[in-house]
Parts: C-alpha cells; sequence; structure tokens
C-alpha cells in the first residue's frame, strides 16, 4: 500500500512540474484585424517577447580575426520595392566591397515566404559563407529551411525572430513602441497646426499591413494608440494593405482620400508607403501642404531633408536602428565572418525623426 501511494504522489508530483512548465511557456497567440477594421484597444496587443532575453557576447574563435576576402553572403529581404530595407541592402553591399565580399540581395515581392524558402534553398546549394533573412512574414515558417543551412555550416543572422536559437544573432525590434511612437508624432504636429481644433475633428487615416504579420499587426496596434492620446483625432479610415510600395501606398490614400476628402494625417505602415500617400495629397487640387502630415514607422535615409524640411506632406518617421542602422548591420555582418566577439542578441534603438512642428502653427 505504502509503495502503491508512494508511486502515485511520485507520478502527482512530475505531472504538476511538467504542467507548470509548459504554462510558463504558452504565449497565446494576437490575431491580426480583418481589413479595414478599426482597432483602438492597444492593450490586447502583447508583443512576445525574446525567449532569449539576455544579451550575452559570443566569443572570439580561436585564431580570429579571420581574412573576409572572398566570402559570400545572402541577404534576403521582403521587398526590394521598399526603399527603407533596399537602402540598408545598397549601402550594406557597398561597405563590404572594399573588405572583397560579395553580398547578394534578394527580395521576396513576387512570392512571399514561399520566395524566401527558395531563396535559402538556392544560397545552400551556392554554399555561401552568410545569410542575412529578414523574413516576408512570420519568421517561423522558414525555420526547416533555414536549419538546413545551419547544417551545411552557413551563419545566419535573423530579423526579428522571437528567440535566439537556431541563429546565430538576432536583431529584435519592438514593434508596438515603433507604432506608439509614430502615434506620438503624428499628434504632435495635430497639437501644432490645429491648436484650437475641437475633440474628435482632425480626421485621420492608418494606411497599415496588420494582417502580414505579427510585428505588423503589434505596429497597427502601436498606431491605434493616436485615438487614446490624441482626443483631436477623429479615425475615419483604418486600411489593411499587403502590398508594400509607393503606389500601393498611393493607391490606398487616394481611395481613402476619396471617401473622406478631409483627412489630414495619415499613418503608414512603411517609408514607402509614406511616400506613396504624400504623392496623392500633393496632387490635390489647391493643396496647402502644411495642412497634411504623414508618418511611417520606418525609414529611407533618402528621404531625411524632405522630412525634415516641413514642406511636404511626408513630416515624420521612426528611424529603425537609428539613422546609421546599415553601419550597423555592416559591422555585425563583419564581425560575425571574422569570427571575433559580438553580440547575439541586438535590440534596435528606436529614434523619431520629424520637422519641426511649431514652425507650421497657424
Amino acid at each position: 500500500m505504502k509503495k502503491s501511494l508512494s508511486i502515485l504522489l511520485a507520478v502527482f508530483m512530475i505531472a504538476s512540474i511538467m504542467l507548470t512548465a509548459c504554462g510558463a511557456k504558452s504565449v497565446a497567440p494576437t490575431a491580426a484585424p480583418a481589413a479595414d477594421a478599426v482597432t483602438t484597444d492597444a492593450s490586447a496587443a502583447t508583443e512576445a517577447p525574446a525567449e532569449d532575453t539576455v544579451v550575452s557576447m559570443v566569443p572570439a574563435k580561436s585564431g580570429a580575426p579571420f581574412d573576409i576576402n572572398g566570402k559570400v553572403v545572402c541577404y534576403i529581404i521582403p521587398s526590394l520595392a521598399n526603399p527603407f530595407l533596399n537602402g540598408v541592402a545598397t549601402s550594406v553591399t557597398e561597405q563590404f566591397k572594399a573588405d572583397g565580399v560579395t553580398v547578394n540581395v534578394y527580395g521576396a515581392d513576387e512570392g512571399g515566404l514561399n520566395q524566401q524558402f527558395d531563396q535559402i534553398e538556392n544560397c545552400i546549394s551556392m554554399k555561401v559563407d552568410f545569410m542575412y533573412v529578414m523574413a516576408a512574414g512570420e519568421i517561423d515558417q522558414l525555420l526547416p529551411a533555414i536549419e538546413e543551412a545551419k547544417a551545411a555550416g552557413i551563419m545566419i543572422m535573423g530579423v526579428p525572430p522571437q528567440k535566439l536559437a537556431p541563429f546565430d544573432a538576432i536583431m529584435h525590434t519592438s514593434q508596438l513602441e515603433d507604432g506608439q511612437k509614430v502615434a506620438k508624432m503624428a499628434c504632435d504636429f495635430i497639437e501644432a497646426r490645429y491648436p484650437t481644433a475641437a475633440d474628435g475633428s482632425v480626421e485621420t487615416a492608418i494606411i497599415g499591413g496588420a494582417s502580414s504579420s505579427v510585428g505588423m499587426h503589434l505596429r497597427d496596434q502601436g498606431y491605434s494608440t493616436i485615438t487614446d492620446i490624441c482626443p483631436k483625432v477623429k479615425l475615419v479610415a483604418h486600411v489593411d494593405i499587403s502590398t508594400d510600395s509607393i503606389p500601393a501606398g498611393q493607391a490606398a490614400a487616394e481611395n481613402a482620400l476619396t471617401a473622406n476628402p478631409n483627412i489630414k494625417v495619415f499613418i503608414g505602415q512603411s517609408a514607402a508607403h509614406a511616400q506613396g500617400i504624400a504623392n496623392a495629397i500633393k496632387a490635390l487640387p489647391g493643396v496647402d501642404i502644411s495642412e497634411y502630415g504623414v508618418f511611417a514607422g520606418d525609414m529611407d535615409p533618402s528621404m531625411i531633408p524632405t522630412v525634415t524640411s516641413c514642406a511636404d506632406p511626408y513630416k515624420g518617421f521612426v528611424a529603425i536602428g537609428g539613422t546609421a542602422l546599415d553601419v550597423a548591420t555592416y559591422e555585425q555582418i563583419k564581425k560575425m565572418l571574422q569570427g571575433v566577439e559580438y553580440p547575439n542578441i541586438i535590440n534596435d534603438a528606436l529614434e523619431p525623426i520629424n520637422c519641426d512642428f511649431t514652425t507650421l502653427a497657424p
């Protein structure tokens, strides 16, 4: 009898430990809102933290730094049409030329994650030395190909997975915080340009891509906080578009302005969307540019003079990784190729950049 009780007690304790462990690791998924849905409850969005939250330095390898002349890098991004992503990729490519490193840049404009899966497979067959992979959606769907690349001895930096394994290093961006910073910037513009406007009178539109990935859903949730922090806002359109390009942003803005011609503030998912939105505004007859504010959650470095001039509808964005993300990305990849010490988790800085809104006061 005592033996039976002991066995039962042991089983109960093991089961309790297993349930506790499972409960600690479980994260409820956050569903993306339907297209054109207006979502303002930012508290409902919870950014899943990276499983490896402590940044550690990977020690240098014996004999490092290695000669990297002749090394080949595959640089895989969601879209070549996105000026921010393409601009960083181009800069990284140019910087590596002096080191004798070849960087092959691939976009997934046609096939999304399926296309990226094939690109990773192709890079494996090319026997490249390094892969930079920014997923065009949920990066977990690329893990089988990434694990195959790792088995082939290829180093990989992932952007933006929620945990380090199986990557050698990851870049992590708080998309929710990014969206909140954009919302704050847009609200600051409204307060400066429309100081006497009544509550609920400044028509605003969000042109986002909430359904494209959990990250973009979180950014979109951050954008939606504008209705909480800015009483003057009247959110009249919340559009979800999957294509990340200037023409897509322009078409979405044209449609929004047709339905709501008094929209004065637009928040776009990306730099490409923001530039398209600005083009749509500038095409309006008799437009007063100072009345409009367009804001984005990432940047095209070439647009900094335009944004900071206050002479364009595009008046602000958040620089993910700061204005020198291209340099930081190049230096991180170079360290990994050389075998010297490098951080395995990089938490991107989020730097708001905008024009001086006080110059727009009526």
